[in-house]
């Protein structure tokens, strides 16, 4: 959770500091007067340096967006693989104390229905428990 504050903090001031950038460029080129000194000088330190600041402005952002996709990637991934664990299920029932153990995957598992791994589907009553037990 705080990785995605951190992030979001990130492209905040990211965005910050191209809108900056910009306003202050589009402000030099209004200062700068109609001398041919001004206007050579702008074509050739200002230009390298903008180029510079866009280039570096650019790669920034290409890695803001590429760490984006591979951590929505990974947190994809990883629900995936959670959701397809393979979790053990006791049913009890607290009037006669019989406990049943089903395998099931845990997408599986329902508020009132489970399917198991061989296919089977068990409907609960409101009266019984469902525990779910990490691993098998």
């Amino acid at each position: 959770m705080l990785g995605k504050f951190l992030l979001t903090a990130a492209v905040i001031v990211l965005a910050f500091y191209v809108i900056r950038q910009r306003a202050d460029s589009s402000g030099e080129r209004g200062e700068r007067g109609d001398t041919a000194d001004g206007a050579r000088a702008a074509a050739s330190g200002g230009r390298a340096g903008l180029f510079s600041r866009r280039s570096l402005i650019q790669t920034a952002a290409g890695v803001v967006v590429v760490t984006m996709i591979v951590g929505s990637a990974l947190a994809l991934l990883q629900g995936w693989e959670r959701a397809r664990d393979v979790v053990t299920v006791e049913v009890s029932n607290p009037i006669t104390g019989a406990v049943e153990r089903f395998e099931a995957r845990r997408t599986d598992v329902g508020d009132q229905t489970i399917r198991t791994l061989d296919g089977r589907r068990i409907r609960v009553s409101e009266v019984e428990r469902i525990i779910i037990r990490e691993g098998r």
